[in-house]
């Protein structure tokens, strides 16, 4: 039987320290990152502001319609917090449309509504008249490389007008 002669390598005491502190550093590192990645809060994407808002004219001057049509959006980054029940929460981004119709001598305003998403791009709103309930949709359309608003309504007359839809464009 042959004896097998273990050979140690010897440190230096230096060695021994400088391997010790690089091997804490290495696991102090390793729990600092694993630590921050697991109680990270969840990435929020900022808020930007979509095409269809602004003001838009329409392109037909004579319209007996909507002339004009303003979009704003709101957005809702904040996260608000209670303090007694630790809930947090966040409110939607809103997306408010406020015709304006065809009057004299000005404009007659519709007023603001908030907006749903109905898919495609369409966002509707409904404005309730005592003579009628309009039923207002609208998204941005590009043709030649220019961006168009495009807004269909359908009006539902309460006092026995023939109900009508009106399909118009606007430019910024």
């Amino acid at each position: 039987m042959t004896a097998v002669r273990e050979r140690a390598i010897r440190r230096s005491p230096l060695t021994r320290i400088v391997a010790t502190i690089l091997a804490a550093v290495t696991l102090t590192l390793g729990l600092t990152v694993v630590a921050n990645v697991t109680t990270a809060a969840p990435a929020q994407a900022l808020c930007s502001t979509p095409a269809i808002t602004g003001n838009w004219s329409n392109i037909d001057a004579a319209s007996s319609g909507v002339v004009r049509v303003e979009i704003r959006f709101t957005c809702s980054d904040t996260v608000v917090c209670d303090a007694e029940t630790g809930v947090c929460t966040r409110p939607p981004s809103t997306l408010d449309i406020r015709p304006f119709g065809a009057c004299s001598p000005t404009a007659c305003d519709w007023g603001w509504r908030t907006t749903t998403a109905m898919g495609d791009g369409w966002v509707r709103a409904l404005y309730h008249h005592s003579w009628a309930t309009k039923d207002v949709w609208a998204r941005t359309e590009v043709w030649h490389g220019q961006t168009f608003l495009r807004v269909w309504i359908y009006t539902d007359y309460t006092d026995g007008r023939t109900d009508r839809e009106t399909n118009e464009w606007f430019l910024k």
